[in-house]
């Protein structure tokens, strides 16, 4: 089924007194909502016993985790001691989730730093192979890797890139799509529902129906310049976008399943509970 979260605690969480992300768990439920983020943006910091503690609070209430892996892998990277770090930061991150009980992990592919964007995709495709040797040999075979689609056109990571990652794998690299990001980097793509259509089409030739339909989401409104992101902001912007309401549509017409994680600024509860009521609504039949 479709599910609906928050990227991490939203201010409204330490102002109600919440300190820890065990607690986040009855929060989210509080919220009516099915899945939660954690991000271990800065570095896998966290203890096991800790991962699992957390992994059993989201696990009691039927709620869904997934993690984003530490910010600064790139897999174009030319240089085998930083690609060694990569693995680090990718495989330390499979074994937190693991931990938790969790399922998806999300990271971002990469940039080409000085080499041409054809030949630092060539360097990321070797390096992701390897990543997936590895991931079989040290028994994540079963957890999902989602390679996200990044907001600034300098970095790898546009749509065909993520498609190019997404049919190197198996059933368990599924893309995951920041539609932030991807308006971010055109400067204003998606207003209507065919703009979300013509992405989901192109998913689908692809990728299979099954692969696109289980996507990793991400969704936020975003600030751009013409390099692309910017910053992150809430559903009440009414300038940048993008639009979640025909995107909930296209997803209730395809009838899709994907985990959509809410990455608004400090609002993302509050946000990804919008989005789940307005998609409830229409999946009822309601006029909107």
């Amino acid at each position: 089924m479709i599910k609906f979260g928050p990227s991490g605690c939203c201010a409204a969480f330490a102002q109600a007194g919440y300190q820890h992300t065990v607690d986040a768990a009855a929060w989210v439920e509080q919220h009516g909502l099915d899945c939660f983020e954690y991000s271990f943006g800065r570095g896998v910091r966290l203890k096991e016993t800790t991962a699992a503690e957390i992994g059993n609070a989201f696990a009691a209430r039927g709620i869904e985790l997934s993690v984003h892996a530490p910010y600064f892998i790139n897999l174009a990277t030319q240089e085998d001691d930083k690609a060694q770090n990569n693995h680090e930061y990718i495989f330390s991150s499979l074994a937190a989730l693991r931990a938790m009980s969790g399922k998806r992990c999300v990271f971002h592919p990469g940039s080409p730093l000085k080499a041409p964007r054809a030949e630092a995709m060539d360097v990321l495709a070797r390096r992701f192979e390897e990543v997936l040797r590895l991931k079989e040999e040290y028994g994540y075979s079963d957890l999902l890797l989602c390679p996200e689609t990044m907001g600034k056109k300098a970095q790898l990571g546009d749509l065909e890139e993520i498609i190019r990652m997404c049919r190197m794998g198996d059933e368990t690299v599924v893309p995951c799509i920041d539609w932030g990001h991807l308006n971010s980097r055109d400067c204003g793509v998606f207003y209507k529902y065919d703009d979300y259509r013509r992405v989901l089409d192109r998913l689908i030739d692809a990728l299979g129906y099954e692969k696109t339909s289980r996507m990793h989401v991400h969704f936020s409104k975003i600030q751009y310049t013409d390099k692309g992101e910017l910053r992150h902001l809430t559903l009440e912007d009414d300038v940048y976008g993008p639009p979640y309401e025909p995107l909930m549509q296209a997803y209730r017409d395809y009838r899709m399943q994907p985990y959509i994680v809410c990455e608004s600024a400090g609002t993302q509860t509050a946000d990804a509970r919008a989005m789940k009521a307005y998609y409830t609504r229409i999946a009822d039949g309601a006029n909107v």
